[in-house]
């Protein structure tokens, strides 16, 4: 299977708390707090941005752009936008997720059910739809989910078969488990907490073991992949390891760990994360 083609999304320096990116010609800089150490690049590279978020202030300053450009990489097109939360809409660091699911969901050669919790704006969703796949869609928010739908629509995917769920995960698993659901691949990308529906809330401390229980009794006889991330510094390699080791149906299969990193061609490289998944051996 050919590698995903050029992005148009480039992580130009990391450093001083903060990162520079680059998507199509539109330059970017916001808050990075895991990036402790000192700037690769020049001042003169850093104030060339067309939009930052001023953590001092609590906002966005924009000089010379109204609208984002598009992300676009491979065949996908996903809206961007500035957040309060400062965030765009894209998690770069899930490259290699979004390259694997792609090469593992084609040597399935079969139809999978695939659940994408904490889905965000879609970004998974869409590199796991394919004509043969089943996607289940969830997160609380009802903005990131019209998001991912509006990205769905861009990337022409609106005719795959996509349900998509606003509901509180813990509560939507519970359900599924009722009615005997399972499924052939799982996506998780907890926060280290989050806000749900009715006033609930995610703290991944307490609430993680909770949810692999659930998904232990969702996985089929015959799971395909399962991926899950984690963007908490108390949860490490072995932490997340030992969360798919309990799952009973990981059986003939091949568990990895790695650091999700974005990478930067002329700068420093921005650490993003820590991430585990498991892919059936054929």
């Amino acid at each position: 299977m050919k590698d995903l083609v050029k992005c148009n999304y480039t992580l130009l320096d990391c450093g001083n708390f903060e990162k520079l990116e680059q998507v199509g010609e539109v330059i970017i800089r916001r808050p990075a707090l895991q990036a402790a150490w000192k700037r690769k690049l020049g001042n003169d590279i850093w104030q060339q941005y067309h939009a930052k978020f001023d953590p001092l202030q609590d906002k966005w300053i924009i000089f010379s752009v109204e609208n984002l450009p598009y992300f676009e990489c491979d065949n996908l097109t996903f809206e961007l936008k500035i957040s309060p939360n400062q965030q765009i809409g894209i998690f770069p660091e899930q490259f290699t997720n979004w390259q694997w699911l792609r090469d593992v969901i084609f040597q399935a050669y079969r139809p999978l059910n695939i659940l994408n919790g904490f889905a965000y704006t879609g970004a998974s969703t869409l590199f796991a739809s394919t004509k043969g796949t089943t996607l289940t869609h969830i997160d609380a928010s009802s903005s990131s989910i019209n998001w991912a739908k509006q990205n769905c629509r861009l990337s022409n995917l609106e005719n795959n078969n996509i349900r998509w769920i606003i509901d509180d995960i813990i509560s939507f698993l519970s359900r599924e488990v009722k009615r005997g659901s399972v499924y052939d691949g799982i996506i998780l990308d907890p926060p280290a907490f989050g806000h749900g529906k009715k006033g609930t809330t995610w703290k991944i401390g307490r609430d993680l073991p909770k949810l692999m229980k659930l998904v232990d009794k969702l996985l089929s006889n015959d799971p395909e992949f399962i991926i899950l991330s984690c963007h908490d510094k108390n949860f490490g390699h072995l932490e997340l390891r030992n969360e798919l080791t309990k799952l009973h149906n990981l059986k003939k299969g091949k568990i990895e760990t790695f650091d999700l990193t974005i990478k930067s061609e002329s700068g420093n490289n921005l650490p993003a994360g820590k991430c585990v998944r498991w892919k059936k051996l054929n």
